[in-house]
């Protein structure tokens, strides 16, 4: 496969002030026809940065909060399963149901798995 043409000096010119511009990787790399790794080379050979830092950690902050969200949820619903089994959990022979060991389980693991805050 032969290797691509160079960039004109006038090309990664208009990349870099598109990058200045706030214009991000993604969309730079496509109104230019180059990649997204051709625009980072530019954007680290001008000293110029993607300033996104910000966006990403609420984005991050937003993804925890909603998984956490999902685990309450989830505890509650195994909890309420729980509590709606009758009133003896065990058999004759003193094991657990198996429907409580289950449960039970689930319960476990949901904490077990969870990170700690």
């Amino acid at each position: 496969m032969p290797k691509p043409t160079p960039l004109t000096p006038e090309q990664r010119s208009a990349v870099a002030d598109d990058i200045r511009a706030g214009m991000g990787r993604n969309a730079t790399a496509r109104k230019h026809g180059i990649s997204a790794g051709s625009v980072t080379n530019i954007a680290r050979s001008e000293h110029l940065w993607f300033d996104r830092c910000t966006q990403t950690a609420l984005a991050s902050l937003n993804r925890s909060a909603d998984l956490y969200r999902e685990r309450v949820n989830r505890e509650i619903q195994l909890w309420e399963q729980l509590l709606a089994l009758p009133q003896t959990t065990r058999l004759r022979d003193g094991k657990e149901t198996r429907a409580y060991r289950r449960l039970s389980r689930q319960l476990d693991n949901l904490h077990r798995h969870a990170k700690p805050r």
